[in-house]
């Protein structure tokens, strides 16, 4: 009122001074906090438009989104294995934004950026303002969380919903107050609606609440109980269809083995189809470790109860699939990216831990290691092709529209985005279809330089007629004289040393003969 008072007066001066005002009444760990997640934005905004959409967010862009909202809910039933909130209010996001790069994932990079002052607002709760302070910083920086905050899926807005269950979780736990009750069991639901996984951590703090406040819990445990038994025929039916079990081509050792690497430096094997660099993980390990054995030797009783809180928490949502998975093997779907609920909790114990009073300066030296080297490591993915998703659009952008039937030959999982940047329509083919190819052109797509293919693959008269780098990629061309065409040796192209653990094929311009 005072400042529009102000400008009716036509004194802009008194205007900038009420402003001023405004400004100086936040507190220091308020703009401390603002320009936390002010870094955290540019992170995650800096690169978002820049990189090609990988294999499963092809499915979100195109299989899922496209068409009507109803549509979109029916697809989610027979090609996801995730709850359909994430898909509606996707759906919605881009009626305004539209289904590119940017506009689909901007969704998940705000929803990643929220998670910095609520995972602030945990801390505190737990551990005071410097621990608040120093929690927001490391989900900031995080690479693992800044990965998936460009991704064009669900698992950002999972972040910040279990984050938030959390934060009311400790309220409602503390406080005892209905309204508290309330918002935990309110954003509890929407978090199993976003993904089953949501379960493991809404389960453990469900029977805390339940153990400490008896009653009173329910009156958000049936908000929670009630979204899961709307879900459970959706969950029932997806799991039929099997589109998780994939999962299960691993051993359970190692995908656990993993997801301890990934929680410290991201997605820097299988997403982006890069050899794994476990020794990157080693020093940020060794820093919450450190963090850890700070609390239990140096902490007070509030900083171990807070701690213990959220790493009971983080412990469960990794445990409890865990042994589900070794209960029932065929149902095991452990994996990094599913554990994704388990990173704000054990972040906010290594939080709690670098603050504590009587370790100061051990806690100092821990905090800012890891947030210097997780900001180190979150610059370095957002600029380096070979820690980003390949580039499939200026790949198809190279090789252009087909003026003869061809093959292409590349990763698996990068089949679906190269047919997705394609001007003309190509599918997938295996030999179990048991059709035969006729071809005039066989390009093979490789994860760097690879050598050129073996004749015996291909036939005698197929003659290499270009090889160029594309990004971290390489197109290698094999092309008849003149308009011959000559028959695909399916099995035998499949097999082309690509640097992929598996290679597809690709076929445009042609039918089959």
């Amino acid at each position: 009122m005072e400042a529009a008072e102000a400008l009716d007066r036509g004194s802009l001066s008194l205007y900038i001074e009420l402003a001023k005002e405004k400004v100086r009444s936040r507190s220091r760990t308020f703009w401390i906090v603002a320009g936390i997640t002010a870094l955290a934005i540019g992170l995650r905004f800096a690169t978002l438009g820049l990189q090609a959409y990988h294999h499963d967010e092809i499915v979100t862009a195109s299989r899922v989104l496209r068409g009507s909202f109803w549509n979109a809910m029916d697809a989610v039933g027979f090609s996801e294995s995730a709850p359909p909130l994430y898909y509606a209010v996707a759906w919605l996001w881009t009626q305004v934004t539209g289904t590119g790069e940017f506009g689909l994932r901007s969704l998940s990079a705000l929803a990643g950026a929220a998670t910095v002052p609520v995972a602030y607002l945990l801390a505190v709760e737990l551990g005071g303002r410097r621990a608040g302070i120093a929690a927001a910083a490391l989900v900031a920086v995080n690479p693992m969380l800044l990965w998936y905050s460009q991704e064009a899926r669900g698992y950002s807005l999972l972040v910040l919903l279990t984050t938030l269950s959390a934060l009311y979780f400790v309220r409602a736990l503390d406080s005892g107050s209905r309204g508290d009750f309330r918002r935990w069991g309110l954003v509890s639901a929407l978090a199993l609606a976003t993904h089953y996984f949501a379960l493991f951590p809404i389960a453990i703090e469900a029977l805390w609440l339940l153990r400490r406040r008896g009653r009173k819990a329910l009156a958000g445990l049936w908000i929670v109980a009630a979204t899961g038994l709307l879900l459970a025929p959706l969950a029932l039916h997806q799991m039929l269809l099997g589109h998780a079990e994939w999962i299960g081509d691993r051993t359970l050792g190692h995908r656990l083995w993993e997801a301890g690497i990934t929680f410290t430096v991201g997605e820097i094997g299988d997403i982006i189809a890069r050899p794994e660099r476990p020794l990157l993980g080693l020093l940020p390990v060794a820093l919450i470790v450190a963090a850890l054995v700070l609390l239990i030797v140096r902490g007070d009783a509030r900083a171990r109860r807070g701690g213990g809180r959220m790493l009971w928490i983080a412990a469960a949502t990794v445990a409890i699939p865990l042994v589900l998975g070794l209960i029932a093997p065929s149902k095991d779907y452990v994996l990094a990216r599913n554990l994704l609920p388990a990173l704000v909790p054990l972040l906010v114990v290594v939080a709690i831990g670098v603050t504590l009073p009587n370790a100061r300066r051990a806690g100092t030296a821990i905090a800012a290691s890891l947030v210097v080297y997780s900001l180190g490591f979150a610059i370095w993915t957002n600029f380096s092709q070979a820690l980003q998703r390949p580039d499939w659009d200026a790949v198809a952008a190279h090789l252009g529209e087909p003026e003869a039937p061809r093959a292409i030959v590349t990763w698996t999982l990068g089949q679906a985005s190269l047919r997705y940047y394609l001007d003309i329509g190509s599918y997938q083919v295996t030999a179990q279809d048991g059709y035969s190819w006729y071809v005039h052109e066989v390009d093979f797509i490789s994860d760097g330089p690879a050598p050129p293919v073996s004749p015996r693959m291909l036939g005698p008269r197929f003659r290499q007629v270009g090889y160029e780098k594309v990004g971290r990629l390489y197109v290698r061309r094999y092309a008849l004289p003149g308009p011959d065409l000559a028959h695909l040796r399916l099995r035998k192209v499949r097999d082309a040393p690509l640097n992929f653990r598996t290679n597809g094929v690709l076929i445009d311009g042609i039918g089959p003969g």
